[in-house]
């Protein structure tokens, strides 16, 4: 699938939304990515995820970790696909943990898949996980990936789709000078 494929099914299918939006991070944004909206279309994951796997395939994964909510289902359709297993951390009392007895082998051969990548927040505390285990992933991979470059997380880093979005501290961001509506569609701050 073309990039511009996927631009296009994000936009039908309402991953893709504009407006102004509060981001996870805590940064306002123009334009918000909702991974939800493709994960309720099975066969549109697996395609999707499909580009992923075949990035990132030749590193042999056993093992895909993932950060709830958003990581869940993309974590399970890659391990699906890679022939993989894969576990998920989840907030406790707002701090990412792993939960459920998951756990991770010294010979694991670890890959980290991410819904949307902006500021890096969770995928450096997966890291910090993963690295309690005395691993490090072999590479880390996003449906998006909105860090414009501007993060070196010392990984491998692949994506199905670039995209670049204004963000804005929120006592910098003219859409709020302008009063428009402020929406906050993330998961993240439903932990705290």
């Amino acid at each position: 699938m073309r990039q511009d494929e996927v631009v296009k099914l994000f936009e039908k299918i309402g991953v893709m939304k504009k407006g102004h939006f509060r981001l996870s991070s805590g940064l306002h944004s123009d334009t918000y990515l909702q991974c939800a909206s493709l994960q309720q279309y099975p066969q549109h994951n697996a395609a999707i995820c499909n580009i992923l796997v075949e990035q990132i395939k030749s590193f042999q994964p056993t093992l895909v970790v993932g950060a709830a909510v958003g990581g869940i289902i993309s974590c399970y359709e890659l391990a699906r696909q890679l022939s993989a297993r894969c576990i998920f951390a989840e907030r406790d009392q707002g701090k990412l943990t792993f939960r459920r007895s998951f756990h991770m082998e010294p010979t694991d051969r670890v890959v980290v898949v991410e819904d949307v990548i902006t500021t890096g927040k969770t995928t450096k505390e997966l890291l910090s996980l993963i690295k309690d285990f005395d691993l490090s992933p072999l590479a880390l991979c996003s449906i998006v990936d909105r860090t414009m470059g501007k993060i070196d997380f010392s990984h491998p880093l692949f994506s199905v789709l670039k995209v670049e979005a204004h963000t804005w501290e929120p006592d910098t961001c003219p859409m709020c000078e302008a009063g428009i509506e402020l929406t906050q569609p993330g998961s993240r701050h439903l932990h705290k």
